[in-house]
């Protein structure tokens, strides 16, 4: 064994020490569509946030929150990123928006009804802005925690970035030969 060979070794060990067996699982599998993030929340949590998340930001003429991505970034940031508080909190609001959903209308959230869905949500939103006015010091609701985590994963994601947002990774480029009607400076004048 020469000395790259034994490099790249050693490289790829540190970097395979501190994955999780399911997400070194996912990672080892070839071609398969596994996703280390999906073994966190269960099947309903996983409707429930889809739901949400494509309430948020629907497929227009741009793809959705939903084809972006988002609902597996959710559950990532939740199940990884988040500390047990932050975790806690996330659940139990989760939670109570499908027992909420359950209460008024007899069906968890993700079967409610667009209509129904969406008036949930705008009485979670309220309810947020509520406690924010009366007391600032307040954790943010659970609607403000899972919108900010469904803007945040959207617009991050590939989709949001080059077909919402318009992003070029290299803004500008040379062309010698652009006609001067195309042309603009910073100010937008010519």
């Amino acid at each position: 064994m020469d000395r790259r060979h034994l490099l790249k070794v050693l490289g790829t060990t540190a970097a395979f020490a501190g994955l999780s067996p399911l997400k070194l699982a996912a990672l080892l599998t070839p071609g398969g569509t596994q996703r280390a993030g999906w073994a966190f929340f269960t099947e309903a949590q996983r409707e429930a946030i889809t739901v949400f998340s494509d309430l948020i930001i629907p497929t227009t003429d741009t793809p959705g929150a939903v084809e972006a991505g988002v609902v597996e970034y959710i559950e990532l940031i939740v199940s990884e990123w988040y500390n047990e508080e932050e975790r806690e909190r996330f659940m139990r609001g989760l939670a109570h928006l499908d027992s909420h959903a359950e209460s008024t209308t007899g069906v968890r959230f993700a079967y409610a009804g667009e209509a129904r869905q969406t008036s949930i949500l705008k009485g979670m939103e309220a309810e947020g802005r509520a406690l924010d006015e009366s007391d600032p010091e307040a954790e943010e609701s659970f609607f403000q925690q899972a919108r900010g985590l469904v803007l945040h994963g959207y617009y991050t994601s590939e989709s949001g970035m080059k077909e919402e947002l318009l992003f070029v990774g290299i803004p500008g480029y040379y062309d010698g030969y652009a006609p001067i009607s195309e042309i603009t400076l910073a100010g937008g004048d010519r």
